[in-house]
């Protein structure tokens, strides 16, 4: 593979998939090109030449800054845009799909597709449409529901970087709203690169941060301390901030409207605020701010702590970059270490070696069985016992069986789960069921009343294509009833067998593993 090709066909749809050595490059870059921009030194960014290149953009959702700044990056770069702003003359009025309207502009020959859409994990999805054999075109996330907005957590890192002069040793504070803002999903993980930073985290006790990007910064040693309580804590932590990360409240995304009344009043950045800041401090926003509610005060618009506008105006130079790179207009130096996905471990079971007769439990309340399959050591969940039971169909097929919880000798005061099927071996997309709702438990094969085989069960590192599988995200674009036709999928979180959490593939919403089926 050659330098340039590191870049050219790189979706940017979400951040854990940039490196250091990536976000490194394209932050000198950028810094190059909002140069040239400012001096229209047009060889530098007018690269597209004679390529008949064109853009598509397609957003689903209001936008000034995300939507304005891509087009006027891409025609810098001497790409043609075509799209639309808004779904009412198009035919997603007429109920098509979105995969089937990219299918149309991939179908026309664009190079480029920039998407903003309601649903969590619309632009994955799109990028995935998108990859194929003959041809591969490049995804931009300008925004899906409440998941990410990677190229706004770009621009947001490139700005940080301008108004502290470093990228490392900082204080973040992020304050309002982490929970719908996903500018506020995006750019902490962009930051956790880099060594010794500190995020601060001030909200309402409904809106904290999503607990899937805690853990991925977590799993960076990255610390995250939340505040909770009132707006002081935002005043008494001021003076040891680098840069103060404010959101408004996004109304639109609030399923209660008690929820937003509750929040709505709890912080205000104040010019009395500002006085308490350090000289080199920055108070940033990713706009738009509620002109009726603002979470910081009209007042400070022209202070040099004050970097909203700055911060939007670092869209073009940085989505310029994006497309330049993706399209193999710029990046032929580049030298340093591309991301690669870690493999995924699709096992879900472990032999172990069947043990003598041993005594059977005290007193229970299921009789053993002769013939069949037991499934042993699930947690003591009659849920989960409940699910396995429907999953496999045992009612409905009219095979007999038992089930029930038992006290395991060897654990005294603990409880079990045991299924007994009796006459029926399972196969092996029904172990990875069984896998997927109970890792931890055990597969027996009983003949004549021994175990004859014995299977230890683990969560596969890839979940999918089991029966009625869903998000428990309601906005992820898998669910059932959005009608998008997207089939569920869910990673496995850490590289253990005894990890029972799953992330999804789209949204990065974490669940339990048995709450996927």
């Amino acid at each position: 593979m050659t330098a340039m090709g590191k870049f050219v066909g790189r979706s940017w749809v979400d951040v854990a998939s940039v490196t250091e050595s990536e976000l490194r490059y394209f932050l000198a870059l950028s810094t190059t090109v909002k140069a040239a921009i400012k001096e229209r030194r047009t060889a530098v960014y007018r690269l597209a030449g004679d390529r008949d290149l064109f853009a598509a953009l397609l957003f689903s959702e209001p936008s000034t800054r995300t939507r304005n700044s891509f087009e006027l990056a891409a025609q810098r770069l001497g790409l043609r845009t075509v799209g639309f702003a808004g779904t009412e003359a198009t035919s997603v009025k007429k109920g098509e799909s979105l995969l089937d309207t990219v299918d149309m502009f991939d179908s026309y020959g664009v190079d480029a597709v920039i998407l903003r859409h309601p649903l969590d994990g619309a632009a994955r999805a799109v990028a995935e449409n998108l990859s194929g054999e003959e041809r591969s075109v490049c995804c931009f996330n300008g925004g899906d529901g409440m998941n990410e907005h990677p190229t706004q957590g770009l621009l947001d890192v490139f700005t940080i970087g301008e108004c502290c002069g470093r990228l490392h040793d900082l204080e973040i504070g992020i304050a309002v709203d982490p929970k719908y803002g996903r500018t506020t999903h995006s750019f902490p993980v962009l930051l956790g690169l880099f060594p010794d930073n500190r995020f601060h985290v001030f909200s309402h006790p409904d809106l904290r941060m999503p607990k899937a990007v805690i853990r991925h910064l977590a799993d960076r040693g990255v610390e995250v301390r939340e505040y909770f309580d009132s707006g002081e804590q935002l005043r008494e932590k001021l003076p040891d901030l680098d840069f103060l990360y404010m959101t408004r409240l996004q109304r639109e995304r609030f399923e209660d409207d008690a929820e937003y009344y509750r929040a709505r009043d709890m912080y205000l950045f104040t010019p009395e605020m500002m006085e308490l800041t350090r000289p080199h401090f920055g108070v940033g926003h990713p706009l738009p701010d509620n002109k009726e509610f603002p979470t910081i005060s009209p007042a400070l618009k022209r202070h040099p702590k004050f970097w909203p506008k700055r911060q939007a105006g670092n869209g073009v130079p940085t989505r310029l970059v994006e497309i330049a790179l993706s399209l193999g207009l710029m990046g032929a130096d580049f030298d340093g270490e591309v991301y690669h996905p870690a493999p995924v471990d699709l096992s879900f079971s472990q032999e172990r070696p069947v043990d003598g007769e041993k005594p059977r439990p005290g007193p229970v309340d299921i009789r053993p069985i002769d013939n069949g399959t037991v499934i042993d050591h699930i947690e003591g969940n009659p849920y989960v016992i409940d699910k396995i039971s429907r999953l496999l169909g045992l009612a409905a097929r009219g095979t007999i069986f038992r089930m029930g919880v038992v006290a395991p000798l060897r654990r005294p005061g603990s409880r079990k789960g045991v299924v007994m099927i009796k006459d029926r071996l399972l196969d092996d997309e029904e172990m990875r069921l069984i896998a997927t709702l109970a890792p931890g438990s055990t597969v027996n094969d009983i003949r004549e009343g021994h175990v004859v085989r014995k299977r230890d069960l683990f969560l596969p590192g890839l979940v999918e294509g089991l029966p009625d599988m869903q998000c428990t995200n309601h906005r992820c674009i898998t669910r059932h009833e959005h009608h998008e036709h997207v089939p569920a999928r869910a990673l496995r979180l850490g590289a253990g067998t005894d990890s029972r959490i799953v992330k999804c593939f789209y949204c990065n919403n974490l669940m339990e593993s048995h709450e996927v089926l």
